[in-house]
């Protein structure tokens, strides 16, 4: 039965507010109360041009911890870099770059989000804060110094008196902006091409060596091509676009179409600011249109002779399944029987929320996906804010036993008592990425050594150590195929925990050891079956504090660790090594791949010096 004009109008609108779903760039009404205008004046200062002054929060970044070198953090100072172009430490760099990161094994494993969200190309952002809040904001300046044309989305954010914010997006490419080059040239781009053509005039000749090389990368997976390699500023127009103060920028990016690293010297934030006590007290409350204004837009429903509802379920299933969330959503408010189509919980299967992570709330939790996730297996809150233990909680229970997939990367709000959740509701979980959640502690990690069917773990940039990850490894070694290790240096016992991997785990398929801290030179060799020295090897455990020996002194012995590996020859699925920065000694590159290097297509030994010349040969 079709529903009235009213009731679709109603529904339509409830759907859409639930996900927080637009269409368009969000258009921010400007603010005309007189009274809130003069108060505006009195604490006006002046036009200022002002630098991050710290990072809420980002996705990755190719530095280490406690380092100045290729941070987020190196954004928090005026220009350092610019004009000049090429790389330097003192940028901004990601941990990735190019398509064909996401072409390997190990990506394409988790990669079982099967819905098109053709909208949402970011892979890395930066929450970025400034010091003054802004009331009038001119413009957003993006000093690229490398490899540029990867920014996909500028938010702003707006904080409450409770320290809430709430996103709002204000641009995104391919919309018009512009490229101020070194010689305070101001170029207007408003198709998204960034090409020669673009930057140089018809009078200038392209054809020299110089600018030949400013070729396009052909891997890009935008209809334009990449930006010209020219040191630049990115300038995004924010006049009148954006109608309360502050003091948060959000900038995402795409470097799967950038041939080589990005890098940024500062980002710049122009405009008439507020001191911070003189933020303006705004309601936070939505309006909703009025009963009376949707019954007055009643109109009648049109027929049509092409009537979708009669094509057989399973036809009209696939039809849905080809629709993003979005579309899928809207779909459903357009008639009973695709309400129940586009709702059925089989479209939920296979749930990517991180698109939608500026919509995901508690609200939205639990006043629809609760109704529709009980069949879901593959579900990512990457990104998401905030969300409370009770909600959390209430989802992974209507998943239960059928979650096979869990991407909560970036999720800061996580605990010790969101792991424990995870444990209890999802027994049989399989792939499972907590990325760069830094909020959690080693010991909150510690309950994920219950897990006993996990393919694939990601914990990149975390504080997980050797309690849960030697107990974990002895638990899942039938099964484990791919671990992420990358930049965790809290792990203490790094050397026994990648011993037992190489010597439990024969389905391994790939592990990242990039940046991981306290790999010795003697230690390498005990991975190999080379000679090692084991006086050496009790030394180590020896420099420890008295209970980390204690507490390994007791999984050693339940787990019946090995003193040391004989061969690799068991690990004939090995497929990737990550090993940059961990410097290993000459011998063991050469020993390493001799073993395992029939199945490799991935060896990264960057910035590892000590390797002789023959051995990368």
């Amino acid at each position: 039965m079709m529903l009235t004009s009213t009731g679709l109008y109603i529904l339509r609108n409830q759907l859409r507010n639930l996900l927080n779903l637009t269409d368009t760039i969000e258009v921010l009404p400007v603010n005309n109360d007189q009274n809130s205008t003069e108060n505006l004046l009195k604490a006006i200062n002046t036009i200022k041009e002002q630098t991050p002054i710290a990072i809420r929060n980002f996705s990755s970044q190719y530095g280490s911890n406690g380092s100045d070198s290729y941070v987020v953090s190196n954004v928090c100072s005026n220009p350092e870099i610019y004009p000049l172009y090429g790389d330097s430490t003192h940028a901004l760099v990601f941990r990735t770059y190019g398509p064909w990161w996401i072409n390997l094994p190990s990506y394409q494993e988790t990669k079982n989000f099967t819905r098109w969200e053709n909208h949402f190309t970011s892979r890395d952002f930066i929450d970025i804060e400034f010091r003054d809040f802004v009331y009038e904001c001119y413009s957003l300046n993006i000093y690229e110094t490398y490899n540029p044309g990867t920014l996909e989305v500028v938010y702003v954010g707006k904080e409450d008196h409770y320290g809430n914010i709430t996103w709002h997006r204000i641009w995104s490419f391919p919309q018009p902006f512009s490229i101020v080059l070194s010689n305070n040239e101001e170029i207007i781009i408003e198709n998204g091409l960034q090409s020669r053509n673009d930057l140089f005039p018809d009078h200038i000749k392209t054809d020299s060596s110089v600018l030949q090389s400013l070729d396009s990368n052909t891997y890009t997976r935008h209809t334009c091509p990449p930006a010209a390699r020219l040191p630049r500023i990115v300038k995004i127009s924010l006049k009148d676009k954006i109608s309360f103060p502050t003091r948060l920028v959000r900038l995402e990016f795409d470097h799967s179409t950038a041939s080589y690293y990005s890098e940024i010297d500062t980002v710049i934030l122009s405009g008439k600011i507020l001191p911070t006590d003189s933020v303006l007290n705004e309601s936070n409350e939505q309006r909703e249109p009025s009963l009376t204004a949707i019954i007055d837009e009643q109109n009648e429903e049109s027929s049509s002779s092409m009537d979708l509802s009669k094509l057989p379920f399973d036809i009209l299933f696939i039809i849905c399944s080809y629709l993003d969330l979005r579309s899928l959503i809207r779909l459903s408010s357009t008639c009973q029987t695709l309400h129940n189509q586009c709702l059925h919980p089989l479209q939920f299967q296979s749930l990517n929320l991180q698109p939608y992570w500026n919509g995901l709330t508690n609200f939205t939790i639990e006043n629809f996906f609760l109704r529709h996730c009980t069949r879901t297996r593959y579900i990512s809150l990457a990104w998401s804010k905030s969300l409370q233990c009770s909600s959390f909680n209430q989802l992974l229970n209507v998943c239960s036993n059928n979650l096979v997939q869990l991407n909560l990367a970036c999720c800061q709000y996580l605990n010790g008592l969101y792991i424990k959740i995870i444990v209890n509701c999802c027994s049989n979980i399989e792939i499972l990425n907590l990325e760069n959640c830094i909020s959690l502690s080693n010991v909150d990690f510690i309950p994920l050594k219950y897990l006993d069917r996990i393919r694939s773990l990601n914990v990149y940039r975390t504080k997980i150590d050797y309690r849960t990850l030697l107990p974990f490894i002895d638990n899942n070694k039938k099964y484990l195929e791919h671990i992420n290790l990358g930049s965790c240096q809290k792990l203490s016992d790094t050397i026994g925990i990648i011993k037992l991997l190489f010597s439990r785990c024969t389905n391994l398929r790939s592990i990242d050891l990039w940046r991981t801290y306290g790999l010795t030179q003697n230690g390498f060799f005990s991975l190999v079956g080379s000679h090692f020295d084991t006086g050496e090897e009790k030394r180590r455990i020896l420099n420890l504090s008295r209970d980390e020996q204690e507490e390994l002194a007791l999984l050693y012995s339940s787990i019946n660790m090995p003193m040391g590996i004989n061969s690799l020859i068991n690990m004939r699925y090995l497929r990737e090594i990550d090993l940059g920065w961990t410097d290993p000694p000459s011998g063991f590159i050469k020993s390493f791949v001799q073993q395992v290097g029939h199945s490799l297509i991935k060896l990264f030994l960057t910035a590892c010096r000590r390797k002789l010349k023959r051995e990368a040969n």
